[in-house]
């Protein structure tokens, strides 16, 4: 009978234990209230962006969750993190324990004053590395634009996380989120995979002066940087963020679910007022995601910091002819030579010497392999320099007056008129981004152009709508030569055109080039030397073949005004199969800036080939937003 008493006893109590359990862990009500929860759902990374947005989250690392239907089911998530919260770990290495994986996760529910038995053990490698990046503030750091890398042609974001008490930036920790790339693949593979998800995309934390170095210095790229009005328990909750982040995956895709994007989807999981992803329905362009935070209110003061190129050519511009040719010698002789620096003053061989120290760097990141001495040379001049009283040459390079998020937005949607051989038309062109070298050129490169997927619709008395052109990728990179530098300028496009030569039937033609350009005040002049090749059924009865394939120079000047910008390009094609039908093309452009997202252009253009021609002429409006 005492036997029977005690075990009631013991099934009324466990009874009792189960229900109040139930009901404080398990209401579904406040479940499904948390689980549904922006901030929850940020800290899962439940996004949707791209032209296929699955309700479910971004990351793609079957690891990171604890419920094996978390990746798309946040409330199941929620249920195991709970359960895994309240869970004595008896594992040998406490740091593989709930808590310690997911401090952001733990941080918040902490917060949410849930009334559980949520239990908190110590995490000595978590509180290791927190200690070591010990934060005080956050930065968004914007390095420019970089034509020659696929996934960085629009630029790039990443995070500065500024240490306490500390004023030497390039000391503290730099947050990037970037392609996991094989560095086997060749250009177009890697383009190829960066659009279609193809590669993992992974979290990394190093030292900032690492970074600084790639893009800084190797890649010649302006930095600008952000300094973000976070609260230091923001501030800390990102870092916990990117503790459990930074050692899973997801899919990268270069338009959507890139740098930037992702970045500001840690930021939204770090704080509950921050919502900035929620503007991104298709893709995501750096400098947007820069005014996203702008709109947000939370970016406080920017700083600049120029690349090695932007400094030598601001200092070359205090240099006379004799200066640079004897910083030639004395970078660009393998026997150093200081002879011809008694030929100048003081201070000017302290300016010689200070560019002689800055392009022997910039050589010795190119060319390693031709001139294996320059490193040690670099030392040398900087050694030599050090020892002049002067310390300032130069005066300081001031930042541009438009910052690259100040410039124009990046989509354009055009209305044209235009009349063609007494054939008048209209067109509609939409433009999802970026830039051409007739807009307004404050906050992008100067003789940059890069677009995709862009488009234009034709109607006219003769066709009543058809598509005049298709462009799937065009990229033009016009950089001008210095005293000491002279990059390669080139060019791009494959896209979908008209050929009068062939009753304007569409052609898929395949274009680039490449040559040299040089600046005289605001106007930039290229040489370069093109190829093309199109390729339409229609070409048989002109060529009796398939295709045509081109080759010839072309000429162009562009004009840089803070309103007007003028161009004008001759070019000249020889088709290497048919000598007789080489074509010609003139074209005079010109566009005026009305206001900030308004401009108007107007265009003249004739196309020669034989006994054809074709005189265009066109006038435009374009907004941008």
């Amino acid at each position: 009978m005492r036997f029977l008493v005690y075990l009631s006893f013991a099934l009324w109590c466990f009874s009792a234990f189960g229900a109040n359990s139930k009901s404080e862990v398990l209401d579904d009500r406040v479940l499904t209230e948390l689980a549904q929860s922006s901030s929850w759902l940020d800290l899962l990374h439940y996004h949707q962006i791209g032209i296929i947005s699955p309700n479910e989250s971004q990351i793609d690392d079957a690891e990171f969750f604890l419920s094996p239907q978390g990746m798309i089911d946040p409330k199941e998530e929620l249920k195991a993190t709970l359960q895994a919260f309240q869970t004595p770990y008896d594992g040998d290495d406490v740091n593989q324990a709930s808590q310690c994986r997911y401090p952001a996760r733990f941080n918040w529910l902490k917060d949410q004053h849930l009334d559980l038995n949520l239990i908190e053990p110590n995490c000595p490698e978590f509180q290791d590395w927190f200690g070591k990046l010990n934060g005080e503030s956050i930065y968004l750091v914007f390095p420019a634009a970089y034509l020659n890398s696929p996934s960085s042609m629009y630029g790039h974001t990443l995070l500065r996380i500024k240490k306490k008490g500390s004023n030497s930036p390039l000391l503290d920790y730099a947050v990037n989120y970037a392609a996991n790339a094989d560095p086997n693949d060749n250009q177009l593979v890697f383009s190829y995979k960066g659009l279609t998800g193809g590669y993992p995309g992974v979290v990394s934390v190093t030292p900032y002066y690492e970074k600084v170095k790639e893009y800084n210095f190797l890649e010649s790229r302006d930095i600008w940087e952000y300094k973000l009005d976070l609260t230091q328990q923001e501030v800390n909750q990102f870092i916990r963020h990117v503790w459990e982040v930074r050692n899973t995956y997801m899919e990268y895709y270069f338009f959507s679910e890139n740098c930037s994007y992702q970045l500001l989807a840690m930021l939204d999981a770090s704080s509950d007022r921050l919502n900035t992803t929620k503007n991104f329905n298709y893709w995501a362009i750096p400098a947007d995601t820069v005014r996203e935070l702008k709109n947000a209110g939370i970016i406080e003061d920017v700083s600049y910091r120029p690349s090695v190129v932007a400094q030598m050519s601001h200092m070359l511009d205090a240099l006379s002819d004799e200066q640079i040719d004897e910083v030639k010698v004395l970078v660009l002789n393998e026997q150093l030579s200081l002879e011809g620096l008694s030929d100048f003053t003081e201070l000017e061989q302290a300016q010689i010497l200070e560019v002689a120290y800055q392009y022997s760097r910039y050589l010795s990141a190119r060319e390693k392999s031709k001139l294996k001495y320059l490193n040690s040379r670099s030392i040398k001049l900087l050694s030599l320099r050090s020892k002049y009283d002067t310390t300032s040459v130069f005066s300081p390079i001031l930042p541009p007056e438009i910052r690259d998020d100040e410039g124009h937005k990046t989509q354009r949607l055009g209305v044209t008129l235009g009349e063609t051989e007494g054939d008048q038309f209209a067109l509609l062109e939409y433009r999802p981004s970026y830039h051409d070298l007739l807009d307004a050129k404050g906050g992008y490169l100067e003789g940059a152009e890069l677009s995709m997927f862009s488009g234009i619709l034709r109607v006219s008395e003769e066709d009543s709508l058809r598509v005049e052109e298709i462009s799937f990728i065009n990229i033009r990179s016009l950089v001008a030569a210095n005293p000491l530098v002279t990059p390669k300028s080139w060019q791009v496009n494959a896209s979908l055109v008209r050929d009068f030569v062939i009753d304007d039937a569409l052609v898929f033609r395949l274009k680039g080039g490449a040559g040299v350009t040089h600046q005289v005040s605001n106007n930039l002049f290229s040489v370069l030397v093109n190829g093309s090749a199109s390729t339409s059924r229609h070409y048989e009865n002109t060529y009796q073949q398939k295709y045509k394939i081109q080759l010839g120079p072309q000429l162009q000047w562009l004009y840089s005004g803070d309103a007007h910008r003028f161009m004008a390009s001759y070019e000249f094609l020889d088709d290497i199969d048919h000598h007789d039908k080489s074509l010609e093309i003139g074209k005079i452009e010109w566009s005026y800036l009305m206001d900030v997202d308004w401009q108007i252009r107007a265009k003249l253009e004739q196309q020669k080939q034989d006994d054809l021609k074709q005189n265009t002429v066109q006038l435009s409006l374009l907004h941008y937003f």
